[in-house]
């Protein structure tokens, strides 16, 4: 029984760093998105349109 539980446990562990993993991530590729549109923010057409 007490081997039951310790897999239960081993596996809940092994989700809980996965959701980690995954709000780390999506956290990363929030932070890249952030900088490449302030490095992109002015550099739009640099003559009038007229």
């Amino acid at each position: 029984m007490a081997k039951l539980l310790k897999g239960r446990k081993d596996d809940f562990y092994q989700m809980a760093e996965a959701g980690i993993a995954a709000y780390g991530s999506a956290v990363g590729v929030a932070i890249a998105l952030a900088v490449v549109c302030f490095a992109l923010r002015g550099k739009g057409h640099p003559e009038p349109l007229d």
